[in-house]
C-alpha cells in the first residue's frame, strides 16, 4: 500500500498523476480561479481535498463535454439547484453520446454489409443497371498518383465533416480522364467526388437517373484504361449510344484492405436513350 497516497496535501505532480490531468492544464485551471492551490512556504503548489473533490468534479464534467466557463459557472454557484440543472444537462449530453453511437454503430454495420457483397461481386462482366438520380460533391483536379487521390480525398471530405460519421461511411468516386486513356495513359482522373446520402449539404452535380454500363475488376487500378477501352468496344458491338464523363466507384480500396489485389472498382459509362 503506497503510504502517501492519503494524506492532506499534495504537489502538482501527485495531483497529476492521480487524476490523469496534465500539470499544465492544471495551472490553466488555476489561472481561471477554478482551483487555486495553496502555496508552501518553498512556493511549490499545495492541493488540499477540498482541491481533490474539485478536481473530481471536473474530470467528469469534461468527460461528459462541459466547457470549462459552463463548469466554473456551477462551481460558483454550487446549489440544489444548480446541481439539478447539471444533471439534467448531464443526461441531455449522455442522450446526444447515446446517439451518436447508435449512428456510428449503423454506420460500421452499413460498412460490413458492403465489404460482405463486394468480396462476392462478379467481375468481368458487362452489365446494364437502372440507377437512381445521385447527387455529388466535386473537387476537380488532375490526380495522378495515388497520393495524390488520397489528399483529395481529405480536402473534400473537409466539407463532410460536421454531418459524416467516418470515410468509410462515404461512397467515393472519380472521373476518367478521357483525354489520357485515348492518348494510352491510365490511372489518371479529372476529379474526384462522393456520392451523398442524406447529408444535408448543396451538390456540385448530379449524375442522373438512367442506365449505366457497369463492369466491376479487382485489383491495382492501373486497369481502368484496358477496362474502359474494352466498355466502349462492348457499346459499339451492341449499338448503345454512350454519354460523359465515364467514372470508377470505389467499392473496396485502401480504406478497407492494404492488399491491392482486394481492391474492387466499379466503372460506369452514362447510356443515352
Amino acid at each position: 500500500m503506497d503510504d502517501g497516497l492519503f494524506k492532506e496535501q499534495y504537489r502538482i505532480g501527485e495531483v497529476s498523476r492521480l487524476f490523469g490531468i496534465g500539470q499544465d492544464s492544471l495551472r490553466y485551471y488555476e489561472r481561471l480561479g477554478i482551483v487555486v492551490p495553496k502555496r508552501e512556504d518553498n512556493g511549490y503548489r499545495a492541493y488540499d481535498l477540498d482541491d481533490m473533490f474539485t478536481l473530481s468534479l471536473i474530470k467528469d464534467l469534461r468527460l461528459l463535454g462541459f466547457s470549462m466557463q459552463q463548469i466554473k459557472t456551477y462551481l460558483d454557484d454550487r446549489t440544489l439547484e444548480s446541481t439539478g440543472r447539471l444533471l439534467s444537462e448531464e443526461a441531455a449530453l449522455i442522450d446526444r453520446q447515446i446517439e451518436r453511437l447508435r449512428e456510428r454503430k449503423a454506420a460500421i454495420e452499413r460498412h460490413e454489409r458492403t465489404i460482405l457483397t463486394a468480396r462476392t461481386a462478379v467481375c468481368g462482366r458487362f452489365l446494364i443497371e437502372r440507377m437512381p438520380e445521385r447527387r455529388c460533391i466535386e473537387l476537380a483536379a488532375r490526380i495522378e498518383v495515388d497520393e495524390e487521390m488520397d489528399v483529395a480525398i481529405q480536402s473534400l471530405r473537409t466539407r463532410l465533416k460536421d454531418v459524416t460519421p467516418h470515410l468509410s461511411d462515404i461512397t467515393i468516386g472519380a472521373n476518367l480522364s478521357r483525354t489520357e486513356l485515348e492518348a494510352g495513359a491510365t490511372n489518371i482522373y479529372d476529379s474526384v467526388f462522393f456520392v451523398l446520402k442524406n447529408e444535408p449539404i448543396a451538390c456540385d452535380f448530379r449524375l442522373p437517373a438512367g442506365n449505366y454500363l457497369i463492369y466491376r475488376y479487382r485489383g491495382a487500378y492501373e486497369q481502368n484504361g484496358d477496362v474502359l477501352r474494352s466498355m466502349l468496344a462492348y457499346t459499339q458491338q451492341q449499338g448503345l449510344n454512350v454519354g460523359e464523363p465515364a467514372f470508377e466507384i470505389y467499392e473496396l480500396d485502401n480504406r478497407d484492405t492494404s492488399v491491392s489485389d482486394e481492391y474492387l472498382t466499379r466503372v460506369e459509362i452514362p447510356l443515352l436513350t
